[in-house]
């Protein structure tokens, strides 16, 4: 594959870090992962309203997993923050094989 995008996708995976270990693999060289999911949060209804298994990702853990699956060129950021409470925040990284 030439991209691989996980849109708010994550935080509903049981293991993110083989979900994206998982994404590396079917990577071509210099294929690129584009990761769309939230900012670590405190909102705990999630699990129930949404399903979330996950509340969200400190940024540190999405370097880490992206690490481990092989990847380089990591950039992650903030690109959005909710206005309305609880205050969602979404992260972007990407990263290439």
């Amino acid at each position: 594959m030439d991209v691989v995008v996980l849109s708010q996708a994550l935080h509903h995976a049981v293991d993110p870090g083989l979900g994206i270990a998982s994404a590396g693999k079917i990577l071509r060289a210099g294929g690129q992962i584009l990761i769309l999911d939230l900012l670590q949060h405190n909102f705990e209804q999630a699990r129930e309203l949404y399903g979330d298994r996950w509340l969200g990702f400190a940024e540190s853990d999405l370097q880490n997993w992206l690490e481990q699956a092989g990847l380089k060129k990591i950039e992650i950021s903030v690109v959005a923050r909710e206005d309305q409470p609880p205050h969602f925040q979404t992260v972007l990284a990407t990263a290439e094989k």
